[in-house]
C-alpha cells in the first residue's frame, strides 16, 4: 500500500512537471492559453491536495519536492495558481517542521 502510494506521488509530479514545462514553452511562444493554465491549476492542486492528505506523518517525495514544484509552477504562471495564494504549502512545511 506504502508503494502503491508512492508511485501515484511520483506519476503526479511527473504529470505536474510535464505540464508546468509544457507552459514554460507556451511562454516562449506567447501567453499561455486559459485552458493549458486551468490544466496546469488543476493537476498543482492534486499534488498539493494529496501531500496535504498525508499529514501529519508527511511522506518523503512531498517532503523533498513540493515546494520546489509549486515555486516553479508558479513562477511559469505569474503567480496565477491557486497553489501560489492559498498558503496550502506553506501549511504542509510547518506541520512538518512540527513532527
Amino acid at each position: 500500500m506504502v508503494a502503491t502510494k508512492k508511485i501515484l506521488v511520483i506519476v503526479l509530479i511527473v504529470v505536474l512537471a510535464s505540464s508546468v514545462a509544457a507552459g514554460a514553452s507556451s511562454l516562449f511562444r506567447g501567453t499561455p492559453s486559459r485552458v493549458e493554465e486551468q490544466g496546469i491549476n488543476t493537476q498543482l492542486n492534486r499534488v498539493v491536495d494529496f501531500c496535504i492528505d498525508k499529514l501529519p506523518a508527511g511522506i518523503p517525495e512531498c517532503d523533498s519536492q513540493l515546494r520546489e514544484l509549486v515555486d516553479n509552477a508558479c513562477r511559469d504562471n505569474n503567480n496565477d495558481l491557486d497553489a501560489c495564494k492559498n498558503d496550502k504549502v506553506h501549511q504542509y512545511y510547518m506541520t512538518r517542521s512540527t513532527e
